[in-house]
Protein backbone atom coordinates (compact mmCIF):
# COMPACT_ATOMS: atom_id res chain seq x y z
CA UNK A 1 0.00 0.00 0.00
CA UNK A 2 1.14 3.50 -1.22
CA UNK A 3 0.45 6.85 0.03
CA UNK A 4 -1.58 8.94 -2.19
CA UNK A 5 1.77 11.96 -1.96
CA UNK A 6 4.13 8.07 -3.07
CA UNK A 7 6.61 9.71 -5.70
CA UNK A 8 6.15 9.07 -9.22
CA UNK A 9 9.52 8.55 -11.39
CA UNK A 10 9.65 7.98 -15.12
CA UNK A 11 12.05 5.73 -16.90
CA UNK A 12 12.19 6.13 -20.32
CA UNK A 13 13.78 3.14 -22.29
CA UNK A 14 15.85 4.67 -25.73
CA UNK A 15 18.02 1.92 -26.16
CA UNK A 16 16.57 0.50 -29.15
CA UNK A 17 17.95 -0.01 -32.20
CA UNK A 18 14.83 0.79 -34.83
CA UNK A 19 16.08 -1.45 -37.38
CA UNK A 20 12.67 -1.87 -38.57
CA UNK A 21 12.53 1.45 -39.52
CA UNK A 22 15.67 1.25 -42.02
CA UNK A 23 17.40 2.96 -43.60
CA UNK A 24 16.30 5.96 -42.11
CA UNK A 25 17.14 4.76 -38.46
CA UNK A 26 20.81 3.40 -38.14
CA UNK A 27 22.85 2.05 -35.60
CA UNK A 28 24.69 5.62 -34.81
CA UNK A 29 21.15 7.19 -35.06
CA UNK A 30 18.20 4.74 -34.30
CA UNK A 31 14.58 6.28 -34.62
CA UNK A 32 14.11 7.44 -30.76
CA UNK A 33 16.79 10.26 -32.12
CA UNK A 34 14.92 11.08 -34.96
CA UNK A 35 11.34 12.48 -35.91
CA UNK A 36 8.21 10.68 -37.01
CA UNK A 37 9.00 8.88 -40.07
CA UNK A 38 12.89 10.58 -40.13
CA UNK A 39 11.46 13.97 -40.09
CA UNK A 40 11.77 16.07 -42.84
CA UNK A 41 14.68 15.31 -45.62
CA UNK A 42 17.23 15.46 -46.11
CA UNK A 43 17.97 16.96 -42.45
CA UNK A 44 15.97 14.77 -40.66
CA UNK A 45 13.89 17.96 -39.46
CA UNK A 46 11.50 18.23 -36.72
CA UNK A 47 10.90 17.10 -32.98
CA UNK A 48 12.12 13.52 -31.81
CA UNK A 49 10.34 11.05 -30.50
CA UNK A 50 12.52 10.84 -27.09
CA UNK A 51 11.54 14.93 -27.14
CA UNK A 52 8.04 13.64 -27.32
CA UNK A 53 8.25 11.40 -24.81
CA UNK A 54 10.02 13.52 -22.65
CA UNK A 55 7.40 16.07 -23.14
CA UNK A 56 4.52 13.81 -22.15
CA UNK A 57 5.85 12.75 -19.49
CA UNK A 58 6.43 15.96 -17.65
CA UNK A 59 2.67 16.31 -16.70
CA UNK A 60 4.12 13.21 -14.25
CA UNK A 61 7.40 13.13 -13.50
CA UNK A 62 10.25 16.28 -12.55
CA UNK A 63 13.51 16.27 -14.43
CA UNK A 64 14.83 14.97 -11.11
CA UNK A 65 12.40 12.26 -11.03
CA UNK A 66 13.07 10.76 -14.85
CA UNK A 67 15.44 8.13 -15.67
CA UNK A 68 16.87 7.76 -19.42
CA UNK A 69 17.96 4.34 -19.92
CA UNK A 70 20.25 4.22 -23.13
CA UNK A 71 23.23 3.05 -25.31
CA UNK A 72 26.52 4.33 -24.23
CA UNK A 73 27.00 4.26 -28.10
CA UNK A 74 24.66 7.69 -28.12
CA UNK A 75 26.02 9.24 -25.44
CA UNK A 76 26.57 12.38 -27.75
CA UNK A 77 23.13 12.38 -28.35
CA UNK A 78 22.40 12.70 -25.19
CA UNK A 79 24.05 15.25 -23.85
CA UNK A 80 21.85 18.55 -24.32
CA UNK A 81 18.84 17.36 -22.38
CA UNK A 82 17.32 18.85 -19.48
CA UNK A 83 17.60 15.86 -17.45
CA UNK A 84 20.31 15.50 -14.41
CA UNK A 85 23.37 13.60 -16.05
CA UNK A 86 23.06 10.83 -13.00
CA UNK A 87 19.72 10.22 -14.69
CA UNK A 88 21.20 9.10 -17.91
CA UNK A 89 22.49 5.65 -17.43
CA UNK A 90 24.56 4.58 -20.33
CA UNK A 91 24.01 0.39 -20.82
CA UNK A 92 27.91 -0.40 -21.99
CA UNK A 93 25.71 -3.37 -24.62
CA UNK A 94 22.53 -3.95 -25.37
CA UNK A 95 20.25 -6.47 -22.93
CA UNK A 96 16.86 -6.03 -24.21
CA UNK A 97 13.91 -4.69 -21.15
CA UNK A 98 14.35 -7.12 -18.30
CA UNK A 99 17.65 -5.80 -17.26
CA UNK A 100 17.56 -2.14 -18.50
CA UNK A 101 13.58 -1.84 -15.80
CA UNK A 102 15.55 -3.94 -13.37
CA UNK A 103 18.27 -1.78 -13.18
CA UNK A 104 15.74 1.37 -13.18
CA UNK A 105 14.21 -0.02 -10.28
CA UNK A 106 17.09 -0.85 -8.34
CA UNK A 107 18.55 2.79 -8.59
CA UNK A 108 14.91 4.44 -7.85
CA UNK A 109 14.68 2.31 -4.63
CA UNK A 110 17.82 3.30 -3.71
CA UNK A 111 17.54 7.09 -3.90
CA UNK A 112 13.46 7.21 -3.41
CA UNK A 113 12.46 3.61 -0.93
CA UNK A 114 8.61 3.09 -1.62
CA UNK A 115 8.36 4.93 -4.67
CA UNK A 116 6.51 4.07 -7.62
CA UNK A 117 7.99 4.02 -11.53
CA UNK A 118 6.32 4.37 -14.70
CA UNK A 119 8.06 2.82 -17.64
CA UNK A 120 7.78 4.10 -20.93
CA UNK A 121 9.46 3.24 -24.32
CA UNK A 122 11.03 6.24 -26.13
CA UNK A 123 9.88 5.80 -29.77
CA UNK A 124 6.21 5.76 -29.66
CA UNK A 125 3.83 7.89 -30.16
CA UNK A 126 0.64 8.87 -27.95
CA UNK A 127 -2.02 11.56 -29.62
CA UNK A 128 -3.81 11.89 -25.80
CA UNK A 129 -1.36 13.36 -23.79
CA UNK A 130 -4.03 14.56 -21.08
CA UNK A 131 -5.47 11.15 -20.91
CA UNK A 132 -2.67 9.54 -21.14
CA UNK A 133 -1.47 11.15 -17.83
CA UNK A 134 -4.78 11.02 -16.22
CA UNK A 135 -4.17 6.87 -16.97
CA UNK A 136 -0.96 6.55 -15.68
CA UNK A 137 -1.87 8.54 -12.29
CA UNK A 138 -4.43 5.84 -12.23
CA UNK A 139 -2.72 2.80 -12.94
CA UNK A 140 -0.12 4.73 -10.21
CA UNK A 141 -3.00 4.55 -7.60
CA UNK A 142 -3.97 1.28 -8.45
CA UNK A 143 -0.33 -0.40 -8.31
CA UNK A 144 0.02 1.14 -4.94
CA UNK A 145 -3.37 -0.38 -3.85
CA UNK A 146 -2.96 -3.98 -5.03
CA UNK A 147 0.54 -3.96 -4.77
CA UNK A 148 0.54 -4.89 -8.61
CA UNK A 149 1.89 -4.45 -12.07
CA UNK A 150 -0.41 -2.57 -13.96
CA UNK A 151 -0.12 -1.91 -17.77
CA UNK A 152 -1.67 0.23 -20.21
CA UNK A 153 -3.41 -2.38 -22.72
CA UNK A 154 -4.88 -0.84 -26.13
CA UNK A 155 -7.80 -2.14 -28.28
CA UNK A 156 -6.74 -4.02 -31.04
CA UNK A 157 -8.08 -2.68 -34.65
CA UNK A 158 -6.06 -5.28 -36.78
CA UNK A 159 -4.33 -9.07 -35.70
CA UNK A 160 -0.72 -7.78 -35.45
CA UNK A 161 1.87 -10.89 -34.94
CA UNK A 162 4.39 -7.93 -34.12
CA UNK A 163 2.73 -7.30 -30.27
CA UNK A 164 1.82 -8.58 -27.26
CA UNK A 165 -1.70 -9.57 -26.36
CA UNK A 166 -3.27 -9.06 -23.02
CA UNK A 167 -6.00 -11.07 -22.08
CA UNK A 168 -8.26 -9.17 -19.14
CA UNK A 169 -9.89 -10.99 -15.94
CA UNK A 170 -12.11 -10.13 -14.18
CA UNK A 171 -12.88 -6.61 -13.22
CA UNK A 172 -11.19 -4.42 -10.31
CA UNK A 173 -12.92 -2.13 -8.07
CA UNK A 174 -11.62 1.07 -7.98
CA UNK A 175 -12.34 4.19 -5.60
CA UNK A 176 -12.31 6.74 -8.32
CA UNK A 177 -14.86 4.26 -11.29
CA UNK A 178 -11.43 4.08 -13.35
CA UNK A 179 -12.06 1.05 -16.16
CA UNK A 180 -9.28 -1.68 -14.62
CA UNK A 181 -8.86 -6.02 -15.09
CA UNK A 182 -7.03 -8.08 -14.04
CA UNK A 183 -4.80 -10.12 -16.55
CA UNK A 184 -5.54 -13.44 -16.78
CA UNK A 185 -3.11 -14.39 -19.56
CA UNK A 186 -0.13 -12.58 -20.95
CA UNK A 187 0.80 -13.72 -24.67
CA UNK A 188 4.14 -12.19 -26.40
CA UNK A 189 3.95 -11.84 -30.07
CA UNK A 190 1.49 -14.65 -31.51
CA UNK A 191 1.40 -16.66 -34.87
CA UNK A 192 -0.87 -15.11 -37.45
CA UNK A 193 -3.83 -17.39 -36.79
CA UNK A 194 -3.67 -16.93 -33.02
CA UNK A 195 -3.35 -13.04 -33.36
CA UNK A 196 -6.89 -13.19 -35.31
CA UNK A 197 -8.49 -14.52 -32.72
CA UNK A 198 -7.12 -12.05 -29.82
CA UNK A 199 -8.20 -9.45 -32.09
CA UNK A 200 -11.79 -10.17 -32.58
CA UNK A 201 -12.49 -11.29 -28.71
CA UNK A 202 -13.33 -8.14 -27.07
CA UNK A 203 -11.01 -9.33 -24.36
CA UNK A 204 -7.76 -8.84 -25.39
CA UNK A 205 -5.34 -5.63 -25.63
CA UNK A 206 -2.54 -4.85 -27.22
CA UNK A 207 0.68 -4.54 -24.77
CA UNK A 208 1.53 -1.31 -25.11
CA UNK A 209 4.82 -1.78 -23.29
CA UNK A 210 3.91 1.00 -20.81
CA UNK A 211 3.25 0.10 -17.12
CA UNK A 212 3.42 1.59 -13.34
CA UNK A 213 4.92 -0.18 -10.71
CA UNK A 214 6.54 0.21 -7.55
CA UNK A 215 10.08 0.03 -7.86
CA UNK A 216 10.37 -2.32 -5.18
CA UNK A 217 7.38 -4.64 -6.44
CA UNK A 218 9.26 -5.07 -9.50
CA UNK A 219 12.21 -5.93 -8.06
CA UNK A 220 10.82 -8.50 -6.05
CA UNK A 221 9.44 -9.63 -9.29
CA UNK A 222 12.39 -9.92 -10.98
CA UNK A 223 13.60 -12.13 -7.71
CA UNK A 224 11.35 -14.72 -7.83
CA UNK A 225 10.95 -15.13 -11.74
CA UNK A 226 14.88 -14.52 -12.67
CA UNK A 227 16.95 -14.93 -9.23
CA UNK A 228 20.26 -15.13 -11.68
CA UNK A 229 19.44 -11.90 -13.46
CA UNK A 230 18.37 -10.06 -10.37
CA UNK A 231 21.44 -10.99 -8.31
CA UNK A 232 23.47 -9.97 -11.22
CA UNK A 233 21.46 -6.33 -11.46
CA UNK A 234 22.10 -6.15 -7.74
CA UNK A 235 25.82 -6.12 -8.10
CA UNK A 236 25.37 -3.97 -11.61
CA UNK A 237 22.99 -1.17 -9.09
CA UNK A 238 25.53 -1.17 -6.66
CA UNK A 239 28.58 -0.97 -8.63
CA UNK A 240 26.85 2.23 -10.54
CA UNK A 241 25.88 4.01 -7.45
CA UNK A 242 29.72 3.35 -6.25
CA UNK A 243 30.63 4.97 -9.82
CA UNK A 244 32.30 1.98 -10.47
CA UNK A 245 32.34 2.18 -14.44
CA UNK A 246 34.28 -1.12 -14.85
CA UNK A 247 32.55 -2.91 -12.11
CA UNK A 248 29.58 -2.12 -14.00
CA UNK A 249 30.18 -3.18 -17.60
CA UNK A 250 31.51 -6.44 -16.25
CA UNK A 251 28.21 -7.03 -14.17
CA UNK A 252 25.98 -5.56 -16.92
CA UNK A 253 27.64 -7.87 -19.80
CA UNK A 254 26.47 -10.74 -17.64
CA UNK A 255 23.52 -9.88 -17.88
CA UNK A 256 20.96 -12.45 -19.90
CA UNK A 257 19.24 -10.47 -22.42
CA UNK A 258 15.34 -10.73 -21.85
CA UNK A 259 12.69 -8.82 -22.21
CA UNK A 260 10.60 -7.61 -19.48
CA UNK A 261 7.36 -9.57 -20.97
CA UNK A 262 9.23 -12.77 -21.05
CA UNK A 263 11.01 -12.44 -17.76
CA UNK A 264 7.78 -11.23 -15.43
CA UNK A 265 4.97 -10.12 -17.54
CA UNK A 266 4.02 -13.76 -18.61
CA UNK A 267 4.83 -15.42 -15.12
CA UNK A 268 3.38 -12.56 -12.52
CA UNK A 269 -0.21 -13.20 -11.07
CA UNK A 270 -0.28 -9.92 -10.36
CA UNK A 271 -0.71 -7.61 -13.13
CA UNK A 272 -3.38 -5.36 -13.78
CA UNK A 273 -4.93 -3.98 -17.17
CA UNK A 274 -6.16 -0.32 -18.13
CA UNK A 275 -7.96 -0.22 -21.80
CA UNK A 276 -6.11 3.08 -22.97
CA UNK A 277 -7.45 5.10 -25.80
CA UNK A 278 -5.27 7.12 -25.99
CA UNK A 279 -4.02 7.50 -29.99
CA UNK A 280 -1.53 5.31 -29.37
CA UNK A 281 1.18 3.62 -32.10
CA UNK A 282 4.26 1.75 -31.00
CA UNK A 283 5.68 3.21 -34.28
CA UNK A 284 7.26 -0.33 -34.33
CA UNK A 285 7.44 -0.45 -38.21
CA UNK A 286 7.23 1.36 -41.27
CA UNK A 287 3.49 0.81 -41.90
CA UNK A 288 3.18 2.77 -38.55
CA UNK A 289 3.50 5.72 -39.55
CA UNK A 290 0.45 5.77 -40.98
CA UNK A 291 -0.98 6.76 -38.20
CA UNK A 292 0.53 9.30 -37.53
CA UNK A 293 1.72 11.16 -40.41
CA UNK A 294 -1.19 12.77 -43.23
CA UNK A 295 -2.04 10.99 -46.02
CA UNK A 296 -3.62 11.41 -49.26
CA UNK A 297 -6.70 10.58 -50.69
CA UNK A 298 -5.49 7.18 -52.01
CA UNK A 299 -3.98 6.44 -48.46
CA UNK A 300 -0.16 8.02 -49.36
CA UNK A 301 2.04 8.75 -47.00
CA UNK A 302 4.81 11.42 -48.82
CA UNK A 303 7.66 12.58 -46.57
CA UNK A 304 9.72 14.93 -48.95
CA UNK A 305 11.35 17.93 -48.81
CA UNK A 306 9.77 21.01 -47.46
CA UNK A 307 7.75 22.27 -51.34
CA UNK A 308 8.14 18.68 -52.25
CA UNK A 309 5.31 17.46 -54.99
CA UNK A 310 4.16 15.01 -55.80
CA UNK A 311 1.73 13.27 -59.00
CA UNK A 312 -0.13 9.77 -58.71
CA UNK A 313 -1.91 7.84 -61.03
CA UNK A 314 -3.80 4.69 -59.80
CA UNK A 315 -0.72 4.51 -56.40
CA UNK A 316 -2.32 3.64 -53.43
CA UNK A 317 -1.32 3.00 -50.21
CA UNK A 318 2.67 4.20 -50.60
CA UNK A 319 4.82 4.89 -48.12
CA UNK A 320 7.22 6.76 -50.35
CA UNK A 321 10.49 9.00 -48.23
CA UNK A 322 12.76 10.46 -50.65
CA UNK A 323 15.27 13.29 -50.84
CA UNK A 324 13.93 14.41 -54.27
CA UNK A 325 11.92 17.58 -54.94
CA UNK A 326 9.36 15.55 -57.36
CA UNK A 327 7.87 12.28 -57.31
CA UNK A 328 6.00 10.46 -59.39
CA UNK A 329 3.99 6.69 -58.92
CA UNK A 330 1.97 5.04 -61.56
CA UNK A 331 -0.11 1.92 -60.97
CA UNK A 332 1.70 0.28 -57.78
CA UNK A 333 -0.09 -0.14 -54.66
CA UNK A 334 1.16 -1.48 -51.31
CA UNK A 335 4.48 -0.36 -51.01
CA UNK A 336 7.30 1.21 -49.11
CA UNK A 337 10.05 3.05 -50.64
CA UNK A 338 12.77 4.96 -48.83
CA UNK A 339 15.55 6.88 -50.15
CA UNK A 340 18.76 7.81 -47.91
CA UNK A 341 21.97 9.75 -49.33
CA UNK A 342 23.67 6.18 -49.40
CA UNK A 343 20.50 3.36 -49.78
CA UNK A 344 17.45 2.63 -51.31
CA UNK A 345 14.74 0.49 -49.72
CA UNK A 346 11.68 -1.64 -51.72
CA UNK A 347 9.74 -3.72 -49.72
CA UNK A 348 5.94 -4.49 -49.91
CA UNK A 349 3.49 -3.16 -46.72
CA UNK A 350 3.27 -7.00 -45.82
CA UNK A 351 6.36 -7.67 -45.46
CA UNK A 352 7.59 -4.44 -43.04
CA UNK A 353 8.42 -6.99 -40.39
CA UNK A 354 11.41 -8.75 -42.20
CA UNK A 355 13.01 -5.56 -42.63
CA UNK A 356 14.72 -5.91 -39.17
CA UNK A 357 15.83 -9.18 -40.18
CA UNK A 358 17.53 -8.37 -43.46
CA UNK A 359 19.50 -5.71 -41.68
CA UNK A 360 20.54 -8.16 -39.31
CA UNK A 361 21.75 -10.30 -42.60
CA UNK A 362 23.98 -7.50 -43.92
CA UNK A 363 27.82 -9.11 -43.88
CA UNK A 364 30.72 -7.27 -44.06
CA UNK A 365 29.56 -5.69 -47.75
CA UNK A 366 26.86 -4.10 -45.94
CA UNK A 367 28.42 -3.55 -42.74
CA UNK A 368 28.61 0.39 -43.99
CA UNK A 369 24.91 0.98 -44.50
CA UNK A 370 23.89 -0.13 -40.29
Amino acid sequence: MTRRDTPLWAVIMAGGAGTRFWPVSRKSKPKQFLPPGGGIPPQNAGPTLLDATLKRIRGLAPPERTLIMASAAHRKLLRNLDIPKRNVVHEPAGRNTAPCLGLAARLIESREPGALMCAVPADQFVEKTREFRQLIKAGARLAGEHEAIVSLGVAPHSPETGFGYIERGGRVTTKDETEAFRVKRFREKPPLARAKRYASSGKHYWNSGIFVSQAAHLVDELEVHQPRLSATLSRAASALLKRDAAAFAKSWEKCESISIDHAVMEKSRKLIVLPADVGWSDLGTWPAIRGVLPRDEDGNVWILPRGGKTEAIGAKNLIVRSNKKFVAAVGVEDVIIVETDDALLICSIEDAEKIGEMVKNLGPDGVRFL
